[in-house]
């Protein structure tokens, strides 16, 4: 080292916390992680707890101005995808990227995650919070896989095993969900785990409800305070307002009718709220919750399909008022779209609903015409389009060549920089 650079290094340390403080919270995260092993008094200060909760807000709030705020996409691709056969041996590949949620829809960068000891051949995106990524390993065989990760410093924390596994209780389902809880300032993960075996054929089944707290670093199972419903594995979350919601299903006499279920993560407690009420007793329906376009609310995109559909379509619902049930507003229905080809079904061209902008477009994925690429000569994949829902214009996102997308926003963040058990990858 240049003795003028270890002078300007020692005359930094003589400023006042609070203006080094300052400075360091302008610089970029990469910056900052070359920071930390430059002195020991630098790594201090910004691996400081109180630093990163505000550099976190400092991030919000410049994303929010400067329209940077980014979404974190996921694909999968394979000759034949499905979760039924992603076990198979066809090799899969994966992408996950960053991308601004601006009109452009640049790409900021790919990022990594950890890929060892998986079971099954990649992880399933549960959601993001802060500049984490929920992942686990539940795409095929029974695992007890969770990892949290932050990618933006590429460090992340495996989870013990849950209390909830098949050599504990047998054959079960397992959804997911992942939050912050402001009140305690900790990430949760909650898994509803529904259990099959010894349960006559019609009669509900047992679910077991435990919450992983990374501040302990453990699992804890709650008391019998989760209401009665049944729920598909791996159905997915939308995280706001400080609770998880997921749809669920009840059973009323000889019918099924569809809810909304919400787990508030710091009081650990369940409410229900109502779906649309024409979809209430519609079980042909595919459902799928996300956050609305403001991050204040809830959305719910809502699927007729099948091979033999004669008219299927997607329609885009938005919660006006957070758990107003009455403020429930169809935006859009979305129908088939693109050229077919005489071995595809009319439901095979509907564009599927991964999440809402900021923009209050909606981010969908939609078959692609037949193409080329590196290991199939021709091959059917889907590409990423921006539905405009007042003028339904699809716009191409510039992203392609995968069967199977997920679409979350992302915050980077320093969020696990201060954990020992936090390792790199």
């Amino acid at each position: 080292m240049s003795s003028k650079k270890f002078e300007s290094e020692a005359k930094f340390d003589t400023f006042p916390l609070e203006i080094r403080q300052d400075i360091f919270l302008r610089l970029p995260i990469k910056s900052l992680i070359r920071c930390t092993a430059v002195r020991k008094s630098w790594r201090s200060v910004i691996k400081n707890p109180s630093f990163i909760r505000t550099h976190l807000r400092g991030t919000r709030n410049s994303n929010e101005q400067n329209d940077t705020q980014p979404l974190l996409i996921h694909g999968l691709a394979k000759k034949a995808f499905s979760f039924d056969d992603i076990y198979s041996e066809d090799e899969i590949q994966e992408l996950y990227s960053l991308h601004y949620d601006n009109p452009a829809f640049d790409e900021h960068r790919k990022v990594g995650v950890p890929t060892g000891g998986l079971a099954n051949p990649c992880f399933r995106v549960v959601g993001t919070c802060n500049g984490l990524v929920c992942l686990v390993d539940d795409l095929g065989s029974y695992t007890n896989t969770y990892i949290l990760s932050n990618p933006s410093i590429r460090k992340s924390v495996a989870l013990p095993g849950p209390n909830v596994t098949y050599c504990t209780h047998g054959g079960y389902e397992a959804s997911v969900g992942f939050g912050f809880d402001a009140m305690t300032n900790d990430y949760k993960v909650v898994r509803l785990v529904t259990l099959l075996d010894e349960h006559p054929r019609h009669a509900p089944c047992q679910t077991v409800v435990e919450v992983f707290s990374l501040a302990t670093g453990s699992w804890s199972i709650l008391p019998d305070v989760a209401p009665q419903f049944q729920m598909d594995a791996r159905t997915p979350q939308a995280f706001v307002n400080g609770a998880l919601h997921w749809h669920a299903k009840r059973q009323k006499e000889d019918d099924f009718y569809y809810f909304i279920l919400i787990f508030d993560v710091g009081r650990g407690l369940f409410r229900e709220t109502m779906v649309p009420e024409s979809l209430k007793c519609d079980t042909r329906l595919t459902l799928q919750l996300s956050v609305s376009g403001d991050g204040e609310s809830i959305a719910l995109f809502s699927m007729y399909s099948g091979y033999f559909c004669a008219d299927p379509f997607v329609d885009i619902w938005v919660m006006n008022e957070y758990c107003i049930h009455e403020s429930w507003t169809k935006l859009i229905r979305l129908h088939p779209h693109g050229v077919r080809h005489e071995f595809l079904s009319l439901s095979s061209l509907l564009p599927k609903a991964l999440c809402f902008r900021k923009s209050s477009e909606v981010v969908v994925s939609k078959r692609s015409d037949i193409y080329s690429c590196s290991r199939h000569t021709s091959c059917l994949g889907r590409e990423l389009f921006s539905v405009d829902l007042g003028s339904q214009q699809f716009k191409s996102l510039g992203i392609c060549g995968y069967s199977y997308y997920t679409a979350h926003s992302y915050q980077e963040s320093l969020v696990l920089l201060d954990m020992d058990n936090a390792v790199c990858y």
